[in-house]
């Protein structure tokens, strides 16, 4: 079974699928948010999402921005950036 790699600077967490990960990592930055004051994007650079490998072998890699436009694809985030629960408990 493929799986998806969530990265946090050194921490590796392997996750089933894209929205496992993408919800660790949204929430950690959030976390992040609320005890450092730092700016989403500072916070946001140390995570990065690497996605199961293609037919060739190669795995894509999504940063904040890039994860969080796939999720607004997918309808894991509601159109004003929060997480969308309805979603994540009607499919993972």
């Amino acid at each position: 079974m493929s799986n998806w790699i969530l990265k946090n600077g050194v921490n590796v967490t392997d996750c089933p699928t894209f929205p496992y990960a993408f919800r660790a990592m949204f929430n950690a930055v959030q976390q992040g948010l609320k005890a450092g004051g730092k700016s989403a994007a500072e916070t946001s650079k140390k995570f990065t999402i690497v996605g199961p490998a293609n037919s060739k072998g190669d795995r894509r890699t999504y940063g904040y921005v890039d994860a969080c436009k796939m999720a607004k694809d997918t309808g894991l985030l509601t159109p004003d950036g929060q997480l969308n629960s309805k979603e994540f408990k009607k499919k993972y």
